[in-house]
């Protein structure tokens, strides 16, 4: 796995995740565009240490860095020192909560986009676990999602699939784990804090 140009990544800084674009890779270093907070950019000062996550090829992938300076411009950006190389990330190190919560799921990639009734069994900032009843076709690794949840706090989260297990005891009914994209932690860790 490596960084590109272009490539999402979850940007976190002082204990909070920002959705952010690689601009430019280089030896040791990576160029992001800088977090946006409304409608003001979040420049962190030189030696702020930063985690960065990109959700890919079917898992999550996570570097260290150090800020190395910020540069102002069209597009505001944070040249990032790296730590080290791209690591696998342990998802399951993030806190889960049980819900028992009716969601609709839009399969993304199913021309037209497929709108599945499905439970959604446990959240966590890094992805859920839903239950799809008897969808057709069967879901699959890598699928995209957008899983729609009503109510006080609507919310529509994308992320991919990345493990699928049949549940044929009750029915056909699938397990999916998804994962996040960095665009839906936001909405995630509101939908956590209701």
């Amino acid at each position: 796995m490596q960084l590109r140009v272009n490539q999402r990544v979850e940007l976190w800084l002082d204990g909070r995740a920002y959705p952010v674009r690689v601009e430019e890779v280089g030896p040791g270093h990576v160029l992001l565009t800088a977090p946006v907070e409304g409608a003001r950019a979040v420049l962190p000062s030189s030696g702020t240490r930063v985690r960065g996550r990109l959700y890919q090829d079917g898992g999550a992938w996570e570097f260290e860095g150090r800020v190395e300076r910020c540069l102002r411009g069209a597009v505001d950006t944070v040249c990032v020192r790296l730590e080290g190389q791209l690591q696998p990330a342990d998802r399951r190190a993030v806190p889960r909560r049980p819900v028992s919560m009716r969601v609709y799921v839009a399969r993304a990639d199913h021309v037209p986009p497929k709108l599945v009734p499905a439970q959604l069994v446990d959240l966590s900032e890094g992805g859920c676990q839903l239950e799809l009843t008897n969808p057709w076709p069967e879901p699959s690794v890598g699928e995209r999602l957008v899983v729609t949840v009503s109510g006080r706090r609507p919310a529509a989260l994308a992320g991919r699939v990345v493990w699928v297990r049949p549940r044929f005891e009750r029915g056909r009914n699938f397990a999916v784990g998804v994962a996040w994209s960095a665009d839906s932690t936001g909405a995630v860790r509101r939908l956590l804090e209701g």
